[in-house]
């Protein structure tokens, strides 16, 4: 009965400590920062040698250089005078044995060429502790495909432009008919 119980101790998780929890906690605020000052330097000593993610835009990264090369893709994106913000709203975390699974919402704001977007993506990240320090190992976040404020400016921008040629067009016919009715 006793080897019954040690073995159904060791299949719970671990309860994590509130050391663990409070630096997942500062992991965020350093992301957060990082996007904020446009510097990914401060998170790159908490990625795994092994660090991948899959961002909005379905890009995947690899390792630090992967984030800057996809970081200067969304410099380009934004253009000059753009600006990008996030803020993070973690769920309740998973903690089993050396892993920590988490998720939550990042609420999202991107200023490009005067129009702002503001938009809610779902994210993902499993960090592993390797020693005392807690490292990102995946990362992934989603976005509606169909519902979401990107989208919908660009359908905009598509009835505007049918619209525009359709009145274009109709002032050419309607130019042109009285001429050959004219010389009919």
């Amino acid at each position: 009965m006793k080897a019954l119980l040690v073995l159904f101790a060791l299949c719970l998780p671990l309860a994590a400590s509130e050391e663990d929890k409070e630096a997942l906690r500062k992991l965020r605020g350093i992301y957060e920062q990082a996007i904020a000052a446009r510097d990914f330097s401060p998170l790159q000593p908490h990625l795994a040698a092994d660090f991948t993610g899959v961002m909005i835009t379905a890009d995947e990264v690899k390792g630090y250089d992967g984030i800057l090369t996809y970081w200067k893709k969304v410099e380009e994106f934004l253009g000059k005078n753009g600006t990008y913000k996030v803020t993070i709203e973690p769920d309740d975390t998973i903690f089993e044995g050396n892993l920590a699974i988490a998720k939550g919402r990042a609420l999202e704001q991107v200023t490009r060429g005067g129009n702002a977007f503001d938009f809610t993506t779902q994210w993902t990240a499993i960090a592993r502790k390797e020693g005392d320090a807690w490292k990102l190992v995946r990362i992934q976040a989603s976005i509606d495909p169909v519902n979401n404020p990107i989208v919908t400016s660009l359908q905009k921008m598509k009835l505007w432009t049918i619209g525009i040629a359709a009145a274009l067009a109709g002032l050419v016919i309607g130019r042109l008919l009285p001429r050959r009715k004219a010389q009919a």
